[in-house]
């Protein structure tokens, strides 16, 4: 009996041992599994990664060759169409310097506004002979002075008045502008302006200061745009012009353009002739 107690005692105890032996085996071989699994996920994980990143460069690009056939492919070739008057900046008909008034087809509030020309642009003048604010402005925009333009133009300067009943809010101290224009589109307001003195804004002033013009004595293109898909029940004015009380600008080639004019383009504007139905 003893004996064979024993050896069942025994065969219990390499039982156990087995049992013991093999629950150590399948721990370890899960936690094989799992550090492959783990791998796995992590390799899946950085492929992912790099799959969204590829994906986004790609659309990235794709939009940026998007953007650049727009800008200097399509819509360079665009042909853009004036819609206000007298873009030269005629006063009474002239070019002639030291003329003074409103520029025609241009509203004014003439009580605290005053209108000069400073200068033209004097086709046909060699480059060094003309004005120098002339020779300045075309340096500074356009990096060369030619010498011929057609049509000739003006640089006026706006003066605002030092009188007791300026506005006060400089988003009431508009100066010159055109309209009302019909607008069911994409306008682009624009002008080259250089600011003598003061606070001057081109559009109506923002707060974060994106409109406003910077006072370094050095001419600027400047355009912005606005959209109003209204089927023509929208109208708008420009391009409108703010100054500080005693503040003055010299202003060239101001006008309101249908489409999106790329940076770079602003100037002279041909303006069709349309006729409303009577």
């Amino acid at each position: 009996m003893s004996n064979e107690h024993t050896t069942i005692t025994e065969s219990l105890a390499n039982v156990a041992t087995r049992a013991n032996e093999l629950c150590n085996t399948v721990d370890e071989q899960l936690s094989v599994i799992n550090a492959t699994l783990t791998a796995e996920k992590q390799k899946m994980a950085a492929k992912t990664t790099e799959l969204t990143s590829l994906t986004n460069a790609a659309i990235t690009e794709s939009k940026e060759k998007i953007e650049t056939l727009v800008e200097n492919g399509f819509r360079s070739e665009i042909p853009f169409f004036r819609v206000t008057k007298n873009q030269e900046l005629k006063i009474n008909g002239v070019l002639t310097p030291g003329t003074k008034g409103t520029p025609s087809g241009f509203g004014n509030r003439a009580g605290h506004y005053e209108c000069e020309i400073v200068a033209h642009t004097q086709h046909g003048v060699e480059p060094d002979q003309k004005n120098p604010e002339i020779q300045k402005m075309w340096s500074e925009v356009h990096h060369t002075i030619p010498t011929h333009n057609q049509p000739e133009f003006a640089i006026i300067r706006l003066t605002a008045k030092d009188v007791a009943d300026y506005p006060t809010i400089m988003s009431k101290a508009y100066s010159i502008y055109q309209g009302a224009l019909p607008q069911n589109g994409i306008f682009t307001f624009g002008a080259w302006v250089k600011v003598e003195q003061g606070e001057v804004h081109m559009g109506y002033p923002n707060s974060d200061g994106s409109t406003r013009l910077p006072n370094d004595n050095t001419w600027h293109e400047r355009m912005y745009t606005g959209s109003v898909l209204s089927g023509g029940a929208y109208y708008n004015f420009g391009p409108h012009f703010y100054l500080s009380k005693g503040a003055s600008c010299l202003i060239a080639l101001p006008g309101v353009v249908l489409g999106k004019v790329p940076e770079g383009r602003w100037g002279y504007f041909e303006r069709p002739v349309f006729e409303r139905e009577q």
